[in-house]
């Protein structure tokens, strides 16, 4: 549903808070944080909640019945955080933002009841990812990878375009903005609230125990705070409403593609619709950054066909066509090979291995592992159902780096075989991990925990199956007429799954625990090196 259709609905008000929400909050605060402007050390708010919680629910619940904040609740300590680079060069630091303690839980309570409202209408755009129950950058990239490698199946072109706003977030413009509130149905009493939310805002920086002056921020949404986002998200909620192509968003990360039988026609679709964004992106006072945005065309077609392929600015100025493009930090490719993102991981992979082989003698095997286990597997673990379908020439990079971490864990010689290895750990190689993972992806989006855009790719069979029972749950499989059409996530859930029914011959669902308890002793490998 569009942000700008307002049609007969309740509209928002917020509901009291009650004293035992509170109490929870509190205990729930992270203790080791340190205070925010108001000083206030959160450590003695956890430990005071059973005597505070009355009171600070009153305040709460008297903020948002007069529509008026703390002034102190909305200024800001600026920590700015070296990325890397030239430490003299602004741009090299993210800015982190200390707020309130308090007010941080009340935004909480106000987050969690405009988002159940957003939920309960519809409101937000069915292919926004960011910031949502069940959304993420992987259920994204999936989708984005389903609809190109299902076009390049059916024997046609597609053409992408990623596009970079500089400073989207900070760029708010706070009329547009309650404007977008009213227009989705909040009551002008809830309206009064955010725009006394969004005024007045100050922060000052924060370095080396010195502190600059304070200064009025007059745009933008609050840097981390609980409500940026889905202030954020409902801002650019129509940012596809003149776009006559697909477009994906991921908070102020956002893809546009195209299909079509030529690729001069697919570019040409793609130029229309970039040009319809645009015109939205002025309207909205948000700015593109023409030389951060690119765009890249997937085609089997020769190379010398793409040479005059181009997309253009408003302004005239020319975006650059790229053969990869880091989504939602992934690596594409336009041959959808992830050999790329295999080559970075592996060296991201490498520079921690040297971190841990420099100070193992720190580390006990019980400490070894838990390292590895909390700062090594998760980056491994990011995306592998996407480019599990690599060549296995470049997975044997990503196994190699992996059987390293194993030997540094156990301390054992670089000639140790991986499955003695395996067993002295007690985990699986990443083949097996990644179809674990890839099981319960499907799994997920069988139980409806997934955006309805991957649900509903999903078909379940009506009559009988090629197996003995059509009992089973099973789920259409749609042709392909390509190796790489079999790696579409619309073609190998259901694949897979009525493969993996051959074991577990389901007739009514079971719980995401039990299912992942259960796969883990399904899926899984007789060692056959030494045999």
């Amino acid at each position: 549903m569009s942000a700008s259709e307002n049609v007969n609905r309740e509209l928002f008000n917020f509901k009291p808070i009650s004293v035992s929400e509170v109490h929870k909050a509190l205990r729930d605060i992270d203790h080791k944080k340190s205070a925010g402007t108001d000083n206030l050390d959160p450590f003695l708010l956890k430990v005071a909640a059973d005597i505070i919680a009355e009171p600070i629910a009153h305040i709460f619940n008297l903020i948002l019945l007069s529509n008026s904040i703390p002034k102190s609740w909305k200024a800001a300590y600026v920590l700015p955080l070296h990325k890397g680079g030239d430490p003299s060069e602004l741009n090299n630091y993210r800015p982190i933002s200390k707020l309130s303690v308090l007010s941080k839980i009340l935004e909480s309570f106000v987050n969690v009841q405009l988002k159940q409202y957003l939920t309960d209408k519809n409101i937000l755009n069915n292919f926004q990812s960011g910031f949502r129950s069940g959304h993420s950058t992987i259920t994204a990239a999936t989708l984005v990878t389903n609809d190109i490698i299902g076009a390049l199946d059916k024997k046609q072109h597609s053409a992408a375009l990623f596009v970079d706003l500089s400073k989207a977030f900070d760029s708010v413009d706070h009329g547009l903005l309650l404007t977008k509130l009213r227009s989705i149905g909040l009551s002008e009493k809830a309206v009064a609230w955010f725009q006394n939310y969004l005024v007045d805002r100050i922060q000052c920086v924060y370095a080396e125990g010195y502190k600059s002056d304070f200064l009025e921020i007059t745009k933008g949404v609050p840097q981390g705070s609980i409500l940026g986002p889905i202030l954020f998200s409902i801002f650019i909620n129509d940012l596809d409403r003149d776009v006559q192509a697909k477009l994906h968003l991921y908070a102020d990360d956002t893809v546009v593609y195209t299909q079509a039988s030529t690729i001069s026609v697919a570019v040409q679709e793609l130029q229309t619709a970039f040009q319809a964004l645009q015109y939205t992106l002025l309207s909205l006072k948000l700015v593109l950054n023409t030389q951060k945005t690119k765009f890249m065309v997937f085609s089997k077609a020769r190379a010398q066909l793409l040479d005059n392929c181009g997309i253009l600015s408003l302004d005239g100025k020319s975006i650059e066509r790229v053969s990869s493009y880091k989504y939602l930090g992934i690596w594409i490719d336009d041959k959808l090979s992830f050999n790329e993102h295999i080559t970075a991981l592996v060296k991201k992979l490498k520079v921690k291995l040297g971190f841990y082989y420099r100070n193992k003698s720190c580390f006990t095997f019980s400490a070894r592992k838990k390292l590895v286990e909390a700062t090594f597997l998760p980056v491994i673990d990011y995306g592998d159902i996407l480019y599990m379908h690599a060549a296995f020439s470049i997975l044997r990079h990503v196994d190699s780096v992996y059987h390293a971490s194993l030997r540094f864990i156990t301390n054992t010689k670089s000639l140790t075989h991986h499955c003695i290895l395996y067993d002295l750990v007690g985990w699986t190689s990443l083949k097996i991990r990644r179809q674990q993972h890839w099981y319960i992806f499907i799994y997920k989006a069988i139980l409806g925990k997934f955006p309805l855009y991957l649900c509903n790719l999903l078909s379940v069979c009506s009559g009988t199956y090629q197996l003995r029972s059509s009992k089973w749950l099973l789920f259409n499989v749609p042709r392909v007429t390509t190796e790489l059409g079999k790696t579409a996530f619309s073609y190998l859930a259901p694949w897979g799954w009525n493969n993996l029914q051959k074991e577990l011959k389901l007739e009514t669902l079971m719980s995401l625990n039990e299912f992942k308890t259960t796969i883990k002793s399904v899926v899984m490998e007789t060692c056959s090196c030494f045999s």
